[in-house]
């Protein structure tokens, strides 16, 4: 799951229906992490799905191979997490190289998935429900098909708050008051 893909149960659960046993989330910035919500997606995700999340976060890196000058976007707080959503490694440090390291039972996890009667979570996934919450789709598809990524201004008025507006005239969300 690249980074903000997290941050969406659906993309951990498609891996989770796929057989994943062990998901691997890569980096994400500040402050994301800082304000701990890494750390609960990522949580969520391993628990939701009875699999392990190794969640590695980038620290300290320098911009150019001769930059004398390190930056530090993305904080640290690096992580993995079990089937029942618990930390088994953490290594919060973020301004240099680092490590971190916890128990992966694979043997537990199938245990768990076979025998649990409560917190294995998908075989009681009502999927004909859901698909009507999902038939209308939301996001644009293949939004980089043709074109280079877009800046974040563009990005913000050619598609948030498109999106925004979507979910408005929908009736998902109320608009604010003004």
């Amino acid at each position: 799951m690249m980074a903000n893909e997290g941050s969406y149960p659906e993309n951990a659960r498609v891996l989770a229906m796929n057989g994943a046993e062990v998901v691997y989330r890569a980096s994400y910035p500040l402050p994301g992490v800082a304000n701990e919500m890494f750390e609960i997606q990522t949580r969520a995700r391993a628990l939701d799905n009875n699999f392990y999340v190794v969640a590695p976060n980038m620290g300290t890196y320098y911009l150019f191979p001769n930059e004398s000058t390190p930056i530090d976007t993305f904080g640290g707080h690096s992580l993995m997490v079990d089937y029942k959503g618990q930390v088994t490694g953490r290594q919060d440090y973020g301004a240099g190289s680092t490590f971190m390291s916890g128990v992966i039972d694979i043997g537990a996890l199938r245990n768990h998935r076979s025998h649990a009667k409560w917190d294995n979570w998908m075989k009681d996934l009502p999927t004909e429900l859901y698909q009507l919450l999902y038939e209308k789709p939301i996001y644009p598809k293949n939004l980089y098909l043709n074109r280079v990524p877009m800046k974040h201004a563009e990005y913000f008025r050619k598609v948030t708050r498109k999106q925004i507006e979507l979910m408005h005239s929908r009736d998902i969300w109320v608009r604010p008051e003004k």
